[in-house]
């Protein structure tokens, strides 16, 4: 099982979506060889075949067993035209996934649940809050004060 993050309130089916988001993005993510390509470059291809967002990679920090490298990827929600959301596109639900690069750099994988440690999750979150802000305040849309929707 992949490891999801999911944000945001659910109300159109969520774990079921989250489960199409992950297959579709190891899918995505097994046609890459980090071999010929970076394993950010990987990601981002894997992310964009799904409408992803790359978030950030970094070095793994040995919670995720035979890991060297470890990505997050945010998928935005869709929207389904029998069940459209009643929430702005900001507070809709996204997913994030986590790549991770095996030790040898010659296998990419979504990393287990288990396997990524709590602190990733909040950083993640920290950091999809700190992107929609910095968004808000590019594009002249007031900021919401201090809540975040990760």
């Amino acid at each position: 099982m992949s490891a999801v993050l999911s944000l945001g309130p659910d109300k159109t089916g969520g774990a079921l979506t989250d489960a199409f988001s992950s297959v579709e993005f190891e899918i995505a993510l097994d046609l890459q060889d980090p071999v010929l390509a970076s394993f950010e470059s990987c990601v981002r291809a894997a992310a964009s075949v799904v409408g992803g967002e790359f978030l950030f990679e970094m070095p793994a920090d040995g919670t995720a067993s035979n890991a060297s490298r470890i990505a997050a990827v945010r998928i935005p929600a869709s929207e389904s035209p029998a069940q459209p959301s009643q929430l702005s596109p900001s507070k809709a639900r996204d997913t994030i996934l986590f790549a991770v690069l095996d030790a040898s750099g010659t296998r990419l994988r979504i990393a287990d649940r288990q396997e990524i440690a709590e602190r990733f999750h909040g950083f993640a979150r920290a950091f999809v809050g700190v992107l929609e802000r910095l968004r808000d305040h590019r594009s002249g849309l007031p900021a919401e004060g201090p809540s975040g929707s990760a």
